[in-house]
């Protein structure tokens, strides 16, 4: 994955291995980060499938250069996400 920003003069490119986005999704569930989490947030966290949504991820895969978000600000900021 791709994480592209432009602003004034400035270009940022960050690469995102899909391996680091799978490790994410593990460790929101871990009790470090819900030691961490308000508890009126964590009912939220509880409800999130870490195994389906590693799936989702692994499907993602397949559709190496597909644009998932694409904003243009009136500024000149661009934010660009792709696969």
């Amino acid at each position: 994955m791709k994480v592209s920003v432009k602003t004034e003069g400035k270009r940022f490119f960050i690469p995102v291995p899909f391996g680091i986005i799978k490790l994410g999704i593990l460790m929101a569930k871990s009790p470090l980060v819900l030691k961490h989490t308000p508890e009126k947030y964590r009912g939220y966290i509880n409800c999130i499938d870490t195994n389906e949504l590693s799936k989702c991820i692994g499907i993602l895969k397949q559709y190496k250069g597909l644009r998932v978000v694409d904003i243009r600000d009136k500024d000149g900021t661009e934010v660009v996400i792709t696969i």
